[in-house]
């Protein structure tokens, strides 16, 4: 269920007879509307990294756009880095103070919200943009809602505090 960032939702009369079901279900969950445009849409997590969007092309990338500016105050940012060699590169090329300045806090590798290992848990209800690679019911926790998105777009919601087009 992807859709371009500057697209709308659906209508129902768009889906197939066999995936309406599914589809109806899918925005309940997430409390989205048919025809919603999801830019603009506030959200309350940020989640980069784990093994997927953990690398370190990732988090340059993440950190050439927020060099300069600073995290929203309504989001909570998460910055996993994928494993400890990335890490260390994270710490070598500068990117770490980069993102402090921002107001961001580079964390110690692991699955962390990926799969809601630990405290790393969405609470339910919540938005998190997650560049994450599923986003099926609970997988950054009970109830979360979970928006897949790129590192850059992921970097922009996290400044912007919604969904937004680098």
């Amino acid at each position: 269920m992807g859709m371009p960032i500057d697209g709308s939702i659906p209508e129902l009369s768009d889906i197939d007879e066999a995936g309406k079901i599914s589809f109806e279900k899918s925005l309940k969950y997430m409390g989205f509307e048919p025809g919603q445009k999801l830019a603009g849409k506030p959200i309350d997590y940020v989640f980069l990294g784990s093994c997927t969007n953990g690398r370190i092309e990732d988090f340059r990338l993440f950190t050439q756009y927020v060099k300069g500016k600073k995290k929203a105050g309504n989001v909570t940012a998460w910055l996993v880095p994928g494993s400890w060699q990335v890490r260390r590169q994270i710490e070598a090329e500068g990117l770490d103070k980069i993102l402090e300045e921002a107001g961001f806090e580079l964390r110690q590798p692991g699955c962390s919200a990926c799969l809601a290992m630990n405290d790393d848990k969405v609470p339910a209800g919540k938005y998190a943009v997650s560049t994450s690679n599923r986003n099926f019911e609970g997988r950054q926790g009970p109830g979360a809602r979970t928006i897949l998105a790129s590192p850059l777009v992921a970097a922009a919601a996290a400044v912007s505090g919604k969904i937004t087009a680098p």
